[in-house]
């Protein structure tokens, strides 16, 4: 059979459609009382030749309001993306934090706004994260609400999520973890994951936030695991990696996988500055500790986008890094902070000197459990 005879089997099968349809049309449109459904139809044609923009019209598009300036945008959908123990939860929740309280994200500015923080995972964590961050930045995370369990995706409960977002009107929602919220969802299929796409294109539009997914690695490093259909639909795609170097902790690199309308963020260095939190013991005295992150630059040095108090924290924790003992004092401060090129006045570096020798955790104190991180538990991610 001949290609043009198909064409025209095809067009003889439609027209038939057509006119049982026809046929079967005795009235009104039960949906539109008055209207036959051909002439509701024509009134859709109608309706969506009026849509059709020219090239002057695309100038009435508001452009993407951004979240985090140059990184995340209001009413699109976004995910971050690492091994498990790359502390990528832990920069969620910085981002979190900063665009709740209207701080600057290292050096990116933010728009302010309330935030959503779905803890699907890694629970009986969040609050010593909470503190620490908190404690760090000297001031509290107002802004974030935290929902402390998962809501399925494919469950009606999802439509309860999307109405109380809705009314929230958020800037950022989060969704910690995608798998979390997908259980029973075979993710390497599109088709499947697709349909996941969708509630969550739901959600994205009823709040218009920004959406944030935060997910996981397969056996492939480099990429996000699961469907291709989920990446498709992405403004934002961030990924986290790490790498430890003996001597000075980890490094955290944040890389801009995509962007689809707007320039790639250029890589983010982060270092793993341990908190010691006030007040707090464990049960053999030792302290109850969590970590934040601190920006790196291109050296490996800490850079202060945080304030005076955040200037203190952080090359403490670049001296930290470079095996500088706690009990060091002023002097010797500044012939290290000389030998790593920070530069810090002398009432800086006796700040710097006093929060070292009064703080009581290291990163030593550290247990296996906040530095590695397992699926069980949510730690590191």
């Amino acid at each position: 059979m001949t290609a043009p005879t198909n064409a025209l089997k095809l067009i003889s099968h439609l027209e038939s459609v057509a006119e049982a349809r026809a046929e079967q049309d005795t009235g009104d449109d039960p949906e539109h009382p008055g209207l036959s459904s051909e002439e509701h139809f024509e009134q859709r044609v109608t309706g969506m030749l009026g849509e059709l923009l020219d090239t002057d019209a695309l100038d009435s598009i508001e452009p993407l309001e951004p979240v985090v300036v140059d990184m995340l945008f209001r009413d699109t959908l976004a995910r971050i993306y690492g091994p498990s123990g790359t502390f990528k939860s832990f920069m969620t929740l910085d981002i979190a934090a900063c665009v709740a309280t209207g701080s600057t994200w290292h050096g990116q500015a933010t728009r302010p706004g309330p935030v959503v923080y779905l803890v699907a995972e890694g629970l009986r964590g969040i609050r010593k994260r909470v503190r620490a961050w908190e404690q760090h930045h000297g001031r509290k995370m107002t802004g974030v609400k935290f929902l402390p369990r998962p809501v399925q995706a494919r469950d009606p409960e999802w439509l309860v999520l999307i109405e109380v977002c809705r009314r929230l009107t958020p800037a950022l929602v989060i969704v910690d973890t995608q798998a979390r919220v997908t259980v029973g969802v075979e993710e390497n299929s599109n088709s499947e994951m697709g349909i996941i796409v969708d509630r969550m294109e739901q959600l994205r539009a009823a709040s218009g936030a920004c959406l944030l997914l935060v997910h996981h690695t397969g056996h492939d490093e480099g990429r996000s695991r699961g469907a291709t259909a989920v990446k498709g639909a992405l403004q934002t795609e961030l990924g986290v990696t790490r790498k430890d170097a003996p001597g000075t902790g980890p490094v955290v690199t944040l890389k801009t996988g995509k962007q689809k309308d707007d320039a790639e963020l250029d890589d983010m260095e982060f270092g793993i500055h341990s908190i010691a939190l006030d007040g707090e013991a464990n049960e053999d005295g030792s302290p109850v500790t969590s970590v934040v992150l601190v920006r790196l630059n291109t050296a490996g040095q800490a850079q202060a986008h945080t304030g005076y108090a955040g200037k203190v924290e952080e090359i403490a924790a670049a001296l930290d890094a470079a095996g500088v003992p706690a009990t060091a004092g002023r002097d010797r401060l500044r012939n290290e902070c000389s030998r790593l090129g920070i530069q810090a006045g002398n009432a800086v570096l006796s700040d710097v000197a006093k929060h070292r020798k009064n703080r009581t955790n290291s990163l030593d104190h550290l247990s296996p459990q906040t530095l590695e991180d397992t699926p069980q538990t949510g730690q590191g991610e």
